[in-house]
């Protein structure tokens, strides 16, 4: 051990050496700065859009120069930089820098040319070159081109802001256009003028290819009102929000062919009816179109709650849903398949199906059909339910005996990932359920006790606290 020390620092100190070594042997210069000899930038005024043109002469009479930075800024906002190698006692540089017109350009504002010269000593040299003064374009005229659409005047509500606004629109609640400053023969674009489109996740300046901008808002009856922001680059829409429905007719839903995969693994593809619906917490609402003689049997549990032979008031945050019916089984489900954690909340797994009689396991660990996977109402902040008929079986002489027990986790989406660790969870679960260790990811699953229960049960998972209840409902 102790030779082992000894060479290390023998070796150490070899480095240092070397180190040492080579760095008396490289060429050391006198102590000197780098001069800039020249900088000049020929345009005075400029329109944002348009270009500058940059000429630096630097020079160093006792020490070669090594690089030369340069930066270019507009109202702090840092438009272009680069780094240029410089070799010898004496260098020139030419380029040309677009000053682009983006989001929070001030008229009148100051281009700044940034420069940093370095020699091969690491001796610097800073100077901040102005000679130029960028302005806004003017623009008199802005159109909302939507496509099949008479274009529409915009008028400069707030000139101080860069404001400008479209109302008294009869627009849907989806909508894509772009911003032109010039027509042709007052019906398309000119694109010889300015155009403004999708650019990033914002707006910008767009040639022919660029995309348009798109509002969408589901909650809206349509956009009646567009306002544009021509400093900050955004754009706003407005419009009157739908109502929660009132009623919901099965009748009128559309139809869509979906295949369904089963706990034993087979897959059937069938007809269901759906459609998008603004529901709204609380709202009472009259539901026709299937045949029943007890609605409750009808509708998902956590989310209807039955007032009367055909009226149910809704449980859910207010907001666009997606509603299925299936008519095999007479059933109703609601989700949002776009909604995220901690907004909503899924489960999956197998070993349970719709909370509804006949009792049938539907579930399989996929995510094609409301049968295989269950979206969980958020009953408050962190907290989330599902209410569904449960069935945990134990057949070890079965093919694939795991398709046979229940077994479940909750996801922060509609897919995989972003998963909730049961282990990670107390469980008040009357003994039925547990979370494995040596077999699994965290989910939960039955446990010998809950073998042949089966009945209508409630999962409850709260996050804040990391508490599980399970509790039976019904046989």
């Amino acid at each position: 051990m102790k030779n082992i020390i000894k060479l290390t620092i023998f070796g150490l100190l070899g480095l240092f050496a070397t180190s040492c070594q080579q760095e008396e042997l490289r060429v050391h210069y006198p102590a000197s700065k780098p001069v800039f000899d020249s900088i000049s930038v020929p345009e005075t005024n400029i329109v944002y859009g348009d270009s500058i043109t940059l000429y630096v002469g630097v020079s160093d009479p006792l020490t070669p120069l090594s690089t030369l930075e340069i930066k270019v800024v507009v109202n702090d906002e840092l438009i272009a930089s680069e780094t240029i190698r410089t070799k010898g006692n004496q260098a020139t540089y030419q380029q040309r820098y677009g000053i682009p017109f983006v989001a929070r350009m001030p008229d009148n504002a100051e281009v700044e040319i940034h420069l940093t010269s370095i020699n091969v000593e690491g001796t610097k040299t800073d100077s901040i070159y102005v000679n130029t003064i960028a302005k806004r374009p003017t623009i008199t005229d802005l159109y909302l081109v939507v496509p099949l659409k008479s274009p529409v005047k915009m008028k400069l509500t707030d000139a101080q802001n860069y404001i400008y606004t479209a109302d008294n629109l009869s627009l849907e609640n989806t909508v894509s256009f772009r911003l032109a400053t010039k027509l042709k023969f007052g019906i398309s674009i000119d694109w010889t003028g300015l155009v403004f489109g999708k650019v990033g996740d914002g707006i910008g300046l767009i040639d022919i290819n660029g995309s348009p901008i798109t509002l969408s808002d589901a909650t809206l009856i349509g956009y009646k009102k567009i306002t544009v922001d021509l400093f900050n680059f955004t754009v706003k829409g407005e419009g009157d929000k739908l109502q929660p429905a009132t009623a919901m007719d099965i009748s009128t839903f559309g139809t869509v062919s979906l295949s369904s995969t089963d706990y034993l693994n087979v897959t059937t593809k069938e007809d269901w009816k759906t459609k998008k619906m603004y529901l709204g917490k609380g709202t009472e609402m009259t539901i026709s179109g299937i045949q029943t003689t007890n609605l409750a049997n009808n509708l998902a549990p956590d989310f209807f709650e039955v007032t009367g032979s055909n009226t149910a008031k809704f449980l859910g945050e207010t907001g666009i849903y997606t509603v299925y019916y299936l008519p095999r089984l007479n059933f109703v489900f609601v989700e949002q398949p776009d909604a995220v954690y901690p907004d909503a909340m899924w489960l999956c797994g197998v070993g349970f199906g719709p909370a509804r009689t006949p009792h049938v396991k539907t579930s399989s660990w996929n995510w094609n059909t409301p049968l295989e996977y269950q979206f969980c109402r958020k009953v408050s902040d962190g907290v989330y339910q599902a209410t569904f008929y449960a069935l945990h079986q134990i057949d070890d002489t079965a093919a694939e005996p795991w398709r046979l027990k229940f077994s479940v986790k909750f996801f922060h989406q509609r897919m995989w990932g972003g998963e909730e660790d049961a282990r990670t969870y107390t469980l008040n679960v009357n003994g039925l359920l547990f979370a494995p260790t040596e077999s699994d990811q965290g989910n939960f699953a039955g446990t010998d006790a809950f073998k042949d229960k089966p009945g209508i049960y409630r999962l409850t998972i709260d996050v804040n606290n990391k508490t599980a209840n399970f509790q039976k409902i019904s046989d």
